[in-house]
């Protein structure tokens, strides 16, 4: 009941990131849908953590779009929250096969399948394809002869290149704040993620992880928007240079990640016997 409890506070506590006019809209309901599938999950006694995992991800997301529609301008929808869609189903495939493997490869079909393992293999790539897909569209569905520096310089927070860099930057360094905290003795971060039995599985610290996580993800979005724009008036891919190596470091930095993962876990993926 405990743990319960504490599921449930957190995703009320989740929900209330999102607008007020959202909240008010819409809050209730979805904390009444959680609680009714939770319960359902508690009486079959299966996939309960994956449904939380998912669920808290899913609804991360949600606040994320919610406030991108409040700040920038109409052609969002096409330029941003649809590859949203289009990155989780690109990474859900990616990931399938290597799923398939480690079923059909497994030793002991009691043990405990490793869905954070492909949760993160997963973000990696979501992560990836949601930063470079608007740039792939954009630079092969530019509508106009020549950039205009209307478009990429307009009054919006996203598309002027400076503050778009600026606020990536301020995004991917924000998390830095925690071992700085740590460091002072104001905070402690092995509980903070791990909690009081660093043995046992800490489902807040591992949706804080997440979030922290997701900082970087919205970095790369945002230092993206510019180029973007100036790619959809077929302008350079190098009119921005800054927010171009910003982009290119985040989009790095996912890809080692995922292929850690892989090269990693590749034994286990082909049945090796006594791997890790």
């Amino acid at each position: 009941m405990s743990d319960a409890r504490t599921v449930h506070a957190l995703y009320r506590k989740l929900l209330a990131f999102y607008p007020q006019e959202f909240r008010d809209r819409l809050g209730l309901s979805m904390e009444q849908t959680f609680q009714d599938l939770w319960n359902e999950r508690l009486q079959t006694k299966k996939g309960w953590f994956s449904f939380v995992l998912w669920t808290f991800v899913e609804t991360a997301i949600g606040i994320f779009r919610e406030y991108l529609l409040l700040i920038s301008p109409g052609d969002l929808m096409q330029t941003i929250l649809k590859p949203i869609g289009s990155s989780a189903l690109l990474g859900f495939l990616f990931i399938l096969p290597f799923m398939i493997m480690e079923v059909v490869n497994r030793r002991n079909f009691k043990e405990e399948f490793p869905t954070f393992l492909f949760f993160a293999m997963w973000l990696n790539l979501f992560a990836v394809s949601v930063i470079l897909l608007p740039i792939l569209r954009a630079r092969r569905t530019g509508t106009h002869a020549m950039a205009n520096s209307a478009s990429t310089k307009g009054s919006t927070l996203l598309r002027n290149p400076g503050s778009a860099a600026i606020t990536s930057v301020v995004l991917f360094l924000s998390p830095g704040i925690l071992p700085l905290l740590d460091s002072v003795g104001w905070l402690s971060l092995d509980r903070l993620f791990n909690g009081p039995n660093p043995e046992a599985a800490y489902l807040p610290g591992m949706i804080m992880s997440l979030g922290l996580l997701l900082f970087s993800v919205a970095a790369g979005i945002v230092a993206s928007r510019p180029i973007v724009n100036t790619l959809r008036a077929r302008g350079s891919l190098f009119a921005h240079p800054i927010n171009l190596i910003i982009v290119v470091l985040l989009l790095s930095t996912f890809v080692i990640g995922l292929a850690t993962l892989i090269i990693d876990q590749w034994p286990c993926f082909v049945g090796v016997r006594n791997c890790d």
